[in-house]
């Protein structure tokens, strides 16, 4: 069940991946255009700018799931790094997740809290409902808790494999796997 589930938000975040890219594309010819207009023909389109900061939220947030589906965010390795136990490393990575799951979990509810002023309050320039930017919102939080909810699971399957009990591992040796891309 969980391989069946992890494959079909797999392929769900590839779907987000090929809109993303659309999106960022989107986003740069609007740039550009935004860029010819306002210094080639001398006068600026009320929109893009509004489009171009839509877009570039709609980006991130649909990315962040990505990002810890694939384990790249930015982090901080130090005291991570200071565990030699790979059980140690990892209860330290099922900790990060819990709390990234708590993070995302309260950071979606409080989106939902917007929804009444995103029905009837509108866009600036393009005049959209806000609804559709709170929704983005609250859409790519609970796709991120999606992810982290199944790098929890997985880091517990590998936390209580037995094959893992009493490794010690070392820095050195993260750099010498990460140097051979493993």
């Amino acid at each position: 069940m969980f391989s069946f589930v992890n494959k079909m938000f797999s392929l769900l975040q590839k779907g987000l991946l090929w809109t993303i890219t659309v999106a960022l594309i989107t986003m740069m010819v609007v740039i550009f255009v935004q860029v010819f207009t306002r210094y080639v023909i001398f006068y600026s389109l009320p929109w893009s700018e509004e489009l171009s900061r839509y877009l570039f939220v709609f980006i991130i947030l649909i990315g962040i799931n990505i990002a810890v589906s694939q384990e790249i965010l930015i982090k901080i390795d130090a005291l991570q790094n200071s565990f030699k136990s790979l059980r140690a490393r990892i209860a330290f990575d099922i900790f990060h997740s819990a709390i990234g799951i708590v993070a995302c979990v309260l950071i979606a509810s409080y989106a939902t809290d917007l929804f009444p002023v995103g029905m009837v309050q509108k866009s600036p320039a393009m005049r959209i409902p806000m609804i559709i930017m709170y929704g983005i919102v609250f859409g790519g939080y609970v796709l991120s808790t999606i992810a982290l909810v199944l790098k929890l699971i997985e880091k517990v399957k590998v936390f209580f494999d037995p094959k893992n009990k009493g490794i010690k591992i070392s820095f050195e040796q993260d750099v010498q796997d990460a140097m051979k891309g493993e």
